[in-house]
């Protein structure tokens, strides 16, 4: 009997569309400014591609900026300037902004399941959940640089399943990436939802069976029947 659904964060309770189009647009300004004449539309064409072709969604937004370079030292050297000014807009909000109709999802759940909240993440985001007031809808919070276990390592995910005083078996996670959200809770022996939105993760849809989520949305008016239905199944 499923008795924990636990949730990431990033592209699942919190929006991070404008920070990931804010990055993708200031690569391509990065590389602009260093003599690189490429187009927008061309550049983010380049990094969709990537990213559809995985396994790594995350380091294809890499691989696009290396795209357009002549060696490894260029991208490093044009990947950090870019990064760090991305760093700088992030600093006020770095988790994003609570997800629109996610609270209603949550409160649902809540009535049938405890919830927890399995995620790669700064500290400050246990203060967000707190100041949008969906802290006490959460049982166990586990957060990367907190317990300082990081995704894809099934670590992490047995660090929520022990602190909740449960198996595997018993729990549900819902997460947006394959990689590092879908693969390592089947392994830690959980059930999976992939919620698919945003403009990044959702391109990347694997093969491997490893890698498969039990079921797959991507509106969240119905994550919280699909969270059943796979509890239930």
């Amino acid at each position: 009997m499923v008795k924990f659904v636990f949730f990431d964060i990033g592209d699942v309770l919190f929006d991070e569309n404008a920070q990931h189009q804010w990055l993708f647009h200031d690569l391509l300004l990065t590389l602009r400014r260093h003599g690189k004449d490429v187009l927008w539309d061309d550049f983010n064409a380049t990094r969709k591609r990537l990213t559809a072709a995985g396994p790594n969604p995350e380091a294809a937004i890499k691989g696009a900026l290396a795209f357009y370079c002549a060696n490894e030292s260029e991208t490093e050297v044009l990947w950090h300037e870019a990064r760090d000014l991305y760093q700088q807009m992030r600093k006020p909000r770095p988790y994003g902004q609570l997800l629109d109709g996610i609270t209603p999802a949550l409160e649902d759940l809540r009535r049938d399941f405890k919830l927890g909240i399995i995620a790669n993440q700064h500290p400050p985001v246990k203060e967000a959940v707190e100041n949008y007031g969906i802290a006490g809808l959460f049982d166990v919070i586990i957060i990367s640089e907190i317990v300082h276990l990081f995704k894809p390592d099934p670590a992490i995910f047995r660090a929520g399943l022990d602190q909740a005083g449960i198996t595997g078996a018993e729990a549900v996670f819902v997460g947006d990436r394959p990689d590092n959200d879908i693969g390592p809770a089947r392994a830690a022996g959980m059930k999976t939802v992939r919620f698919k939105r945003g403009i990044q993760y959702t391109l990347y849809n694997p093969d491997d069976p490893a890698l498969l989520a039990d079921e797959t949305v991507s509106d969240v008016s119905k994550l919280a029947a699909a969270v059943r239905r796979v509890a239930a199944g």
